[in-house]
């Protein structure tokens, strides 16, 4: 197996690998555990008349989503937008 050289910077490396197969190197590499974690969130309670849900649920129904994933775009959109202190 060949060995990987030492990179200068991030662009040679890239340029590396973009013409090399990383299969050639596998004695140089060593198996990993990677653990993705996301942001503890907590659960937010709302009360919407049923005529409000229903307008909720076919506006997310026409862009593929759950009516309450539609909401909480809607209010980290408007967090963005709005400069509060």
């Amino acid at each position: 197996m060949k060995k990987i050289p030492k990179f200068k910077s991030e662009k040679e490396e890239a340029d590396f690998w973009a013409t090399h197969d990383s299969t050639d190197y596998l004695s140089e590499t060593k198996e990993i555990k990677v653990r993705f974690s996301r942001p503890s969130k907590k659960l937010v309670s709302l009360r919407l008349d049923e005529k409000t849900i229903k307008r909720l649920k076919k506006i997310a129904n026409s862009k593929g989503i759950g009516y309450l994933e539609l909401v909480r775009m809607w209010v980290l959109e408007n967090l963005k937008k709005t400069k509060a202190a």
